[in-house]
């Protein structure tokens, strides 16, 4: 299928996830390369799910919390089936309602400890979150490990629409860097854009849709200087109010690698 086609079918799935998210019963669109291959209810997942209290630190809020959900491979079995985990497929993706995407690798999601999260056992209503106090239902997803965190790539979107799962390469052609070694720079700086940057950022419009697309339609590295991106990444509370997080766990060297990648795309998409 060539990227036109994609695109099309792409925006016929985000058409599915808004009707889902408007209408009157909680709702999650499970597809396969952006072809939907079932909707499931909150109602069917309380019926066919184990219920789970779920006692987290949570770096949303800076706390603990206490939730109800539901493990997130029973989830993905309901959906997928009993064999989710043989899936053909590199990566999932985990879309909000307001075009937020978290891309996980399909690795992290075979671990234990995904849970996906419907109700806040101490509160009647959800508790906002965020920068926006967002409400995050109807569904959230969460992680129980200490050492899975979003700074470890582990995806944790609120308000959360649908799951995607995708082969990379294959669904995003504008953010995958072709030609390049799997030991290069360029290379180790798409995989710190795909676990920390597309979440908010597009390049030539395929990735999140919060904050700016970084390749159109010109590339940021051709108007910002390197010197003043990399403190900006680094650190973006030092320069204004924003929504985009500090980085401030990430080496200059890891960023340097950011940025080698995101010339790298500007310079491949002018060809």
């Amino acid at each position: 299928m060539n990227r036109k086609a994609l695109w099309v079918k792409w925006l016929s799935v985000i058409g599915l996830f808004w009707v889902c998210s408007t209408g009157n019963a909680a709702q999650l669109v499970f597809s396969e390369e952006g072809e939907v291959v079932k909707t499931v209810t909150l109602d069917e997942m309380k019926k066919q799910l184990s219920i789970h209290q779920v006692d987290i630190y949570d770096p949303h809020y800076g706390k603990d919390k206490r939730y109800l959900g539901f493990s997130l491979h029973d989830v993905m079995a309901l959906a997928y089936g009993k064999a989710w985990e043989g899936k053909q497929t590199t990566d999932v993706n985990f879309i909000a309602q307001d075009g937020y995407q978290a891309v996980a690798t399909f690795e992290k999601l075979i671990e234990q400890g995904g849970y996906i999260i419907y109700h806040d056992v101490d509160l009647p209503e959800w508790e906002l979150i965020g920068h926006n106090q967002s409400n995050p239902g109807p569904f959230y997803l969460v992680w129980k490990g200490k050492k899975q965190t979003p700074k470890q790539a582990y995806p944790w979107p609120y308000q959360l629409a649908a799951i995607n799962t995708v082969e990379f390469q294959r669904q995003y052609p504008a953010i995958y860097p072709n030609g390049v070694q799997t030991d290069s720079s360029v290379y180790n700086g798409f995989k710190l854009f795909k676990a920390r940057c597309m979440k908010c950022h597009a390049l030539d419009k395929q990735g999140g849709k919060v904050g700016p697309d970084l390749n159109a339609p010109k590339n940021i590295m051709a108007y910002r200087s390197s010197d003043m991106l990399r403190e900006y990444i680094r650190q973006p509370s030092k320069f204004r109010y924003t929504q985009m997080p500090d980085h401030t766990d990430l080496s200059f060297d890891q960023i340097d690698r950011l940025l080698d990648y995101l010339d790298h795309q500007g310079k491949v998409s002018r060809k």
